[in-house]
C-alpha cells in the first residue's frame, strides 16, 4: 500500500510523529488535496498509526482504528512513503503467504506488528530482516508476552536505539522476572535503559508529557509548557519535534538565545527540519543578522521547496540586497502555492515590481546585441 490517493481522502493521525510536527504533515498534505481530521470520524478515510501510539494500545481511540478495515489504517513509514519523506524499501522478497508461514505467528500479530513498523512490508511483500524480527517475537509470545508488551516495547527500544552506537547489538529478552527487558550484548537493561535497576516511581511517559506540554502551550501557559517540554525531552533528549516545540515556547518567553539553541539541537537530530530553520532565520532577521538569516531560509528551502513562509521571507530578503533576479522564482513558486491570501497578494505585487525592473534590462540587452557588428 505504498502506493497510495491522497487527493480528497482526509487523514487521522493517532499519537505523534518522531521527527516531524504535525504541521509539516498538515501541509504536506493539503499539498496533495488531502485533509487532516483532529479527530476520528466514521468519515475518515485513513487513520495512520505513528510510532508514539504503541503506548496508547489499550486507549478507546486506538481501538477503534484497530477494528477498521487493514486498508484503512496505515503506519507512520507506510504514510511518509507514500508523501516522499521517507526512502522507498528494497529487498522484500517474501510474499505474504510464505512469510505467514516461516513465522510462526498468527496473522493478526503480524498485522500489528506492520502497523507499528517492526515489520516492514511493501506491497504485501516481506525482507529477511522482517522475518527475524517475526520469529524472535514468535519466542517471545510462546513464552507468555502479551503482544501489546511488543508493541510497547518496541517503542522504547527504537528510542534506544537512535542515539546508541550502530555496532551495539540490542533485542528484547524475558529478565529474571518475567517482565520484558533490553539485552544489550550480556547485559540485561530495563525499557527505560536503567541497567536492572527499576525507578523507584514509573518512569514519566513522554508522549503524556508531550500532549499536556502542547496543551499548556496552546492555552497561554509557556511556563508550565516549558517545564513539560523539559520533564519530556528528560525522557527522550534526541527528539526533534520536542527541541523544536520548546524552542518555540522559550522564544515566546523572549528568550532568544535558548530559543536558537533547541532549534539547533532539533537540526542537529533532524538534518531536514525545514522548519528549525525557518525559525533560526526569523530569530536571526530579529537580530538584524541578514547574512545568516538567508542562510537559514535557503536550507528551508532546499530542504522543503513546498514550504511557503520561507519563500516569502527569502525573496524579501534578496530584494534588499537587490538581487531580484534571484527573488522572482522564489515570488512565484510562493504565489503559486498560497494565491490567495494576505500574502499571496503581497507576493504578487512584489513580483510584478521586480518583473517591472528587469524587464527593461533584457531588453536593452537585446538591442545591444542586435546592434553589435557582424
Amino acid at each position: 500500500m505504498d502506493t497510495l490517493r491522497i487527493e480528497g481522502r482526509s487523514f487521522f493521525i493517532v499519537g505523534r510523529f518522531e521527527r516531524l510536527p504535525k504541521s509539516r504533515i498538515e501541509r504536506e498534505l493539503a499539498a496533495r488535496g488531502g485533509r487532516l481530521h483532529h479527530r476520528l470520524t466514521q468519515g475518515t478515510d485513513i487513520a495512520v498509526v505513528t510510532h508514539e501510539g504503541a503506548v496508547r494500545i489499550g486507549s478507546p481511540t486506538m481501538k477503534a482504528v484497530l477494528v477498521r478495515e487493514p486498508g484503512r489504517c496505515l503506519s507512520e513509514e507506510t504514510f511518509l512513503r507514500a508523501l516522499g519523506l521517507a526512502p522507498a524499501l528494497q529487498g522484500k522478497d517474501i510474499d505474504a503467504d510464505r512469510f505467514q508461514n516461516l513465522a510462526g505467528l498468527p496473522p493478526e500479530d503480524v498485522r500489528l506488528l506492520a502497523l507499528f513498523d517492526i515489520l516492514s512490508p511493501s506491497e504485501g511483500r516481506f525482507g529477511f530482516g522482517d522475518l527475524k524480527i517475526a520469529q524472535h517475537v514468535a519466542g517471545l509470545r510462546r513464552r507468555g508476552v502479551s503482544i501489546e508488551s511488543v508493541l510497547t516495547a518496541a517503542t522504547a527500544l527504537r528510542r534506544r536505539r537512535r542515539g546508541s552506537d550502530p555496532q551495539e547489538v540490542i533485542r528484547l529478552d524475558i529478565g529474571p522476572g518475567g517482565d520484558l527487558m533490553m539485552r544489550i550484548g550480556e547485559a540485561l537493561a530495563e525499557l527505560d535503559g536503567q541497567m536492572r535497576f527499576a525507578w523507584v516511581q514509573p518512569p514519566p511517559d513522554p508522549d503524556a508529557l508531550f500532549e499536556a506540554a502542547e496543551q499548556a502551550a496552546a492555552a497561554g501557559a509557556l511556563l508550565s509548557a516549558e517545564r513539560l517540554y523539559y520533564a519530556c525531552l528528560s525522557a527522550i533528549p534526541r527528539d526533534p519535534v520536542v527541541r523544536f516545540n520548546l524552542g518555540n515556547v522559550v522564544r515566546d518567553l523572549g528568550r532568544p538565545a535558548e530559543a536558537k539553541a533547541h532549534y539547533m539541537a532539533a537540526i542537529d537530530a533532524e538534518p531536514g527540519f525545514a522548519e528549525a530553520h525557518f525559525n533560526l532565520g526569523h530569530l536571526a532577521l530579529s537580530a538584524g543578522q541578514h547574512t545568516e538569516a538567508i542562510a537559514h531560509f535557503e536550507r528551508a528551502v532546499l530542504t522543503d521547496p513546498d514550504f511557503p513562509d520561507p519563500l516569502y521571507n527569502l525573496a524579501a530578503l534578496y530584494i534588499q540586497c537587490d538581487r531580484l533576479r534571484d527573488a522572482a522564482p522564489l515570488l512565484e513558486r510562493y504565489v503559486r502555492l498560497d494565491p490567495t491570501s494576505k500574502w499571496g497578494h503581497e507576493a504578487r505585487k512584489l513580483l510584478l515590481a521586480c518583473r517591472t525592473v528587469l524587464t527593461p534590462s533584457r531588453s536593452c540587452e537585446r538591442k545591444t546585441t542586435q546592434a553589435a557588428p557582424t
